[in-house]
């Protein structure tokens, strides 16, 4: 046997020649079909294995992980099933170095994990695959879905994957590679998280079949809803054809309470700085209080459609089609008081109280023109988001010593949104506040109480608007690969495998339509919001619950009922598509792929690994829009909307190979693309020493890469300025089309002790140091400058320094601890610790990196009973500007648990929490030197949930 095939059995027989059968369907075609027996030759050592109980499951996971030739992290399905686990990132934020986000950039966090991300990186620098292969991804949040989005954590359309399409039901297992090797599809900077699947052939009895039962109770929400999946898989008797499908139908209530904190400063001018001989004028106080509550009702449908035919002994073929699909309809209905609004309308605020500087406590007694307590409703009564692929891989062992795999297939996913905004404002309203420190929410005052029966639509600083918007986005890959491995009988290089893929990959982001006030009959302007009917207020109140679990929040009062916001919208509103065609958000990017690569396979007695290059080719194509000051309707200049004479106005503004749009509100524009390409070079090399049977070394470097977030290539230019006088003359911000790759190099060396039988003590040192890392910054960039006067020879395509994304340096370092020993009897313990440095080159702590984070729990298992209980715990991280000012998420940690009865062989009775901590997550801004001081900006919490059936097997 090739010294590389050396194995271990961690204290209890162990079959090598298993191990390597696995890796080479894992590693090569992601199919776990056991009866393919082959060498090690044919992948990284990962093994597919059936096991019956927690105890047996870990013990797989020790051998997989004793066996590889890579630095990974493995979970079986047993696992999955054990653990209160309803998606793939509840279950992997239990592993060392793995992190998860209950929510992507723009929604704030909500009761279920979302993203991945590893190593205190960004959830776009870690790659996600399906059986090896691409998955395409989408999210129902409007903020997500575009170039650019409104939420305070950098949100915008990313490269991460959703978890929440992902359902753990259709997990075999879940592979976390990280480190990389020549073969495993580029695009993971920090690692990669490979899903697998169930196979047909995988099953040991003809027919079997699966089914789970549940219902899920929110406590927050007050709602039970079902929970459904189940599993069917057929062989014919000789086992060379086999069907699988799964299915599943989930549905669930989510409540979501919130309170957002925004401060300010008292001007010196109005005449709340003025009072009192100017004792206020300057003092940071809270200029904004907004209570949310979130309403969503969410169902994931779907399932797994799987073929696979062993042609004959040497050539097996496996095709599989999987659909998800998540309906996410919600109301998120607004309290707000703005205080800033009150003093802005000439309210001497009462009852203040200062103290450390800020005005901790005060009044505003509003009248007339103060307008500081508002309505607010968003409702998307058909937010969605889908995903699927189909796929199609085959294996074929040539002869003894050659072996060929390939696959082809396509992704696809698409985000949907019809958001409808509406606000109305309560006049005459007193409003008043009490700042309890900075880490519990404000107290809202009402002291006379709220009349919603007085809802004007006065026009004012509102920070909402009138309108309903239509947004789509779309993520599509058609892919194929193309892989053979040749095994020498003997020599140091047991090996060589060489391959190609190509992809053609498209990520949209479309804004066909947000609709507004109707259009003015001279056709140059729109109609004024008092000219329209008050939207009626419904008779809707906040629950006498609001806020109870983020602590003394205040008073609450009405809000819009969402069956009325949409009515008003539908009767009220324009909905001309021409006229109400948004400028910004929108952008296509596509890239297309073509990568190579050369691996060699190695070993001697104790030493074992691998060493390769991959040589990777993108072309990129950005398309996106940019706003044009020109032909802008005015009562004078006789210019109407659509008019040719919007054209004409702007036929000098549009650059060669622009397409000029006129007609809408939100201004004329043109679409442009730009093109741009790179090669690079991607060597890597994974080295084993097996130091005594018990004690593992392992070692490894590689150049990797991964692309930057679509938002940071296709945000729209726009604020264009240009004066000779300064430096520089032309400026803009936006996007950054012709952004290069992200580029690192990544290193490890690891320590793993099997000092007992199901037992391991394990240390590893990461060093990611980051050559070329997307930031913030500014770009030189030859526009059309529209701001460029006539006088000048404008507008002209000058050098334009623009703010936008830019690639810069940073680095992450740090060490993980694993730790997992069976103690007593049925019981035992797992716990990790991760440590993560990591910054950009400014100085800054890289975007949702926590410095310390764990995972502690325990088990318990018998014949008949099992139970677990798990506390996962991640400190602060930085998630992007709020405001003007860095803003963090704080820590925050959550108790999982699960029980588990076996009434019979076939039936279980189940029992899992989430969240039973009942946590807060809170966001803070860093003291700067506006705000002094810490101060919170965002409280949320979704409640505990509880799942409770039974699973049943046949």
């Amino acid at each position: 046997m090739a010294a590389n095939n050396k194995t271990y059995d961690v204290h209890h027989p162990l079959n090598p020649m298993a191990i390597a059968v696995a890796c080479a369907i894992l590693g090569a075609t992601a199919s776990a079909s056991a009866q393919t027996a082959q060498t090690a030759h044919d992948g990284p050592a990962v093994q597919q294995v059936e096991v019956t109980g927690i105890r047996a499951s870990k013990q797989k996971s020790l051998e997989k992980k004793r066996n590889n030739d890579t630095m990974s992290e493995v979970v079986t399905a047993e696992d999955v099933g054990k653990m209160p686990d309803k998606n793939v990132a509840d279950a992997l934020q239990k592993l060392p170095g793995v992190n998860t986000l209950a929510g992507s950039g723009g929604q704030g966090g909500y009761d279920e994990n979302d993203r991945v991300s590893m190593r205190g990186t960004s959830p776009s620098l870690s790659l996600t695959t399906i059986n090896g292969h691409s998955v395409a991804t989408a999210d129902w949040d409007a903020s997500d879905q575009l170039a650019g989005g409104a939420g305070s954590s950098g949100s915008g359309a990313a490269r991460s994957v959703s978890f929440l399409l992902l359902p753990s039901e259709i997990v075999s297992q879940v592979i976390v590679h990280k480190s990389a090797e020549a073969d495993q599809v580029e695009g993971g900077v920090a690692g990669a998280v490979d899903i697998i699947t169930r196979r047909p052939l995988d099953g040991k009895k003809p027919f079997s079949a699966e089914a789970s039962v549940q219902g899920v109770y929110s406590d927050l929400a007050g709602k039970t809803n079902p929970q459904l999946a189940a599993f069917l898989n057929w062989t014919n008797a000789n086992r060379t054809a086999g069907v699988m499908l799964q299915v599943f139908d989930q549905k669930r209530n989510v409540r979501r309470d919130s309170q957002q904190i925004t401060w300010g400063r008292i001007g010196a001018a109005t005449n709340a700085g003025r009072a009192n001989g100017g004792a206020l004028a300057g003092t940071p106080f809270v200029s904004e209080v907004i209570e949310s509550l979130f309403q969503q009702q969410r169902k994931r449908t779907g399932g797994l459609l799987g073929a696979e035919f062993k042609v004959t002994d040497d050539f097996t073929i496996n095709a599989d089609i999987f659909r998800s699909k998540l309906d996410a309809s919600y109301a998120n209905n607004r309290f707000v008081m703005r205080p800033t609004n009150s003093i802005a309308g000439g309210v001497v605020p009462t009852n203040v109280t200062v103290a450390n500087g800020a005005v901790t406590s005060a009044q505003f007694d509003n009248t007339g023109a103060a307008t500081g307590t508002q309505l607010e409703s968003q409702v998307n009564p058909s937010a969605a988001s889908r995903t699927g692929y189909e796929n199609v891989d085959f294996k074929w062992r040539v002869n003894d010593a050659l072996r060929v795999t390939g696959r082809g297939g396509s992704t696809k996913a698409e985000g949907d949104t019809y958001l409808y905004w509406n606000y109305a404002f309560l006049p005459n309203t007193a409003t008043g506040y009490v700042y309890n420190g900075p880490n519990d929410p404000v107290t809202v005052l009402l002291p006379n109480g709220a009349a919603a029966a007085n809802l004007t639509s006065n026009p004012g600083n509102s920070g909402a608007d009138q309108s309903y918007s239509l947004q789509h986005s779309e993520d599509r890959e058609h892919y194929g690969q193309l892989d053979a491995e040749y095994s020498f009988e003997s020599g140091f290089v047991n090996s060589v495998k060489v391959g190609v893929r190509g992809s053609d990959h498209k990520r949209t982001g479309t804004r066909p339509l947000k609709a507004g006030l109707p259009e003015n009959a001279a056709q140059n302007g729109q109609v004024s919001a008092a000219s329209l009917p008050v939207i009626g207020w419904g008779g809707a109140q906040f629950p006498s619950d609001f806020g109870s679990n983020l602590g003394a929040t205040g008073a609450t009062g009405p809000y819009i009922s969402p069956d009325a916001v949409v009515a008003w919208s539908q009767a009220n509103l324009n909905a001309n598509d021409a006229f109400n065609k948004p400028v910004a958000g929108v952008f296509t990017v596509k890239e297309k792929v073509k990568s190579g690569y050369v691996m060699a396979r190695f070993g001697s007695d104790r030493w074992r690994g691998n060493a390769g290059v991959r040589l990777v080719r993108t072309e990129t194509s950005v398309t996106t829009n940019t706003g044009l000051p020109c032909g802008v309707p005015t009562a004078t200049n006789g210019i109407t909307y659509g008019s040719a004479a919007q054209a004409t106005a702007c036929a000098g503004f549009v650059p060669a190979g622009g397409t000029l749009t006129t007609g809408s509100r939100f201004g004329n524009f043109y679409t442009l693309t730009t093109d741009s390409s790179y090669t690079k070079a991607l060597p890597s090399m994974n080295l084993v020493y097996d130091a005594t049977k018990d004690l593992v070394l392992r070692t490894a470097a590689a150049r990797v890469m991964s692309r930057p977030d679509y938002s940071a290539l296709g945000a729209s230019i726009s604020g264009f300025a240009y004066n000779p006088a300064a430096i520089p003359v032309s400026t803009a911000s936006g996007g950054n089309a012709k952004l290069g790759p992200v580029l690192a190099n990544n290193y490890n060396l690891g320590v793993e002790w099997y000092f007992q039988p199901r037992s391991l003590l394990s240390a590893q040192l990461f060093y990611i140091d980051f050559d070329a890392l997307v930031g913030s910054g500014t770009s030189t960039q030859q526009l059309l400058n529209t701001a460029v006067p006539a006088s000048l020879g404008g507008p002209q395509v000058v050098s334009t320094v623009v703010s936008s994304p830019v690639m810069t340096t940073g680095r992450s370092k740090g060490i993980e601890f694993g730790y997992e020993q069976p103690v007593w009897g049925g019981f035992g313990i797992q716990a990790n610790y991760t440590y993560v440095d990591a910054k950009e080159a400014s100085g800054l702590p890289m975007l949702g990196a926590s410095r310390n984070s764990y995972t502690a729990g325990g088990f318990y298992e018998n014949d008949k009973f099992s139970a677990r209980l798990v506390y996962s715990w991640r400190g602060a991280a930085r998630t992007g500007l709020y405001g003007l000012s860095q803003n963090y998420a704080a820590a925050s940690g959550t108790v999982a648990a699960s029980l588990n009865y076996s009434l019979t062989e076939a039936i279980t009775l189940t029992f899992e929490g989430l969240n039973l901590n009942n946590p807060t997550l809170r966001y803070y801004n860093a003291a700067d030197a506006n705000i002094p001081f810490a101060a919170t900006t965002a409280l949320h919490s979704s409640g505990r949930q509880y799942y409770f059936g039974a699973r049943f097997k046949y």
